[in-house]
């Protein structure tokens, strides 16, 4: 074999390598930004491969984790920040929404010692939040579609966690 075959190729061989190892690695550079962001609304880039697969979009439909994570990260945080609930007739008052990114707000806060409302609303029937379930509490109830469904319940201290009955999607109590 003649030297310009031998370093044709070799350079074939190192470039398939260099491919092969760029096309079966994990999607973890295009993730690591976006998996904190993330998490409070879904754990959407775990594992991280699963993050950028084909469309690079972890937090489907609206934002996506990937590129720009900054737009993800924006947006999970705010949507993570606690939701105050409001005094209604000697009761607390929230609700939540059930749509395409889970709960939103994903987070409330209540007062411990006085009854609370929460009103669950699913505007979607592109989720697995088709019921939820407080497990502390005892409540398991189904979501039709489009319904407002209102749990009622005496919330004590401490921070517990509301979830689909698959408990994929959750959202957080914190009853201080």
């Amino acid at each position: 074999m003649n030297r310009k075959t031998i370093i044709a190729t070799i350079a074939l061989l190192v470039a398939a390598v260099a491919l092969t190892a760029f096309a079966f690695s994990p999607a973890q550079d295009c993730c690591k930004g976006a998996q904190d962001c993330c998490k409070p609304a879904r754990e959407c880039c775990k594992p991280a491969q699963d993050c950028c697969k084909d469309t690079q979009d972890c937090c489907k439909p609206a934002q996506n984790c990937c590129n720009p994570p900054q737009a993800c990260c924006a947006a999970m945080r705010q949507s993570a920040a606690a939701a105050e609930s409001a005094l209604q007739n000697g009761a607390q008052t929230a609700t939540i929404e059930v749509n395409g990114e889970g709960f939103q707000p994903s987070t409330i806060k209540l007062k411990a010692g006085v009854p609370a409302k929460v009103t669950f609303m699913r505007k979607t029937d592109e989720t697995c939040a088709k019921e939820v379930v407080i497990k502390d509490y005892n409540i398991d109830r189904k979501l039709p579609l489009n319904e407002p469904v209102t749990v009622e319940f005496m919330p004590r201290k401490g921070e517990f966690i509301f979830a689909c009955g698959m408990d994929m999607l959750k959202g957080k109590l914190i009853v201080e």
